[in-house]
């Protein structure tokens, strides 16, 4: 997460998420009305505002909704077509290897 017109970024940890918005945990002092833009995997940039701040925790509203479901994804789980084809299995013969 970055505020806007600084270049300092901070990491959080979410707690929950919705389409509006979200709460986390931050070691950054942010103000409420600051705004910010979060970068959230399998979503990106999103921008929202604080909407609350108390201690180490914070509540973003986001400026547009978002989908909630693609951030729960977990990272690395595209299955490629390849990835689900069955190959049957190869009965391989190793020279000089009698099978009876």
């Amino acid at each position: 997460m970055w505020v806007v017109g600084e270049q300092q970024t901070s990491l959080l940890r979410i707690r929950n998420i919705s389409a509006g918005g979200l709460m986390a945990d931050c070691n950054a002092a942010l103000a409420t009305g600051q705004e910010v833009e979060l970068e959230i995997r399998n979503i990106g940039i999103v921008p929202g505002r604080i909407a609350w701040a108390d201690g180490h925790r914070i509540g973003v509203a986001f400026d547009a909704a978002i989908d909630p479901q693609l951030a729960r994804k977990p990272v690395g789980t595209h299955a490629t077509e390849s990835m689900l084809v069955r190959r049957p299995s190869l009965r391989v013969r190793r020279p000089g290897l009698s099978l009876e």
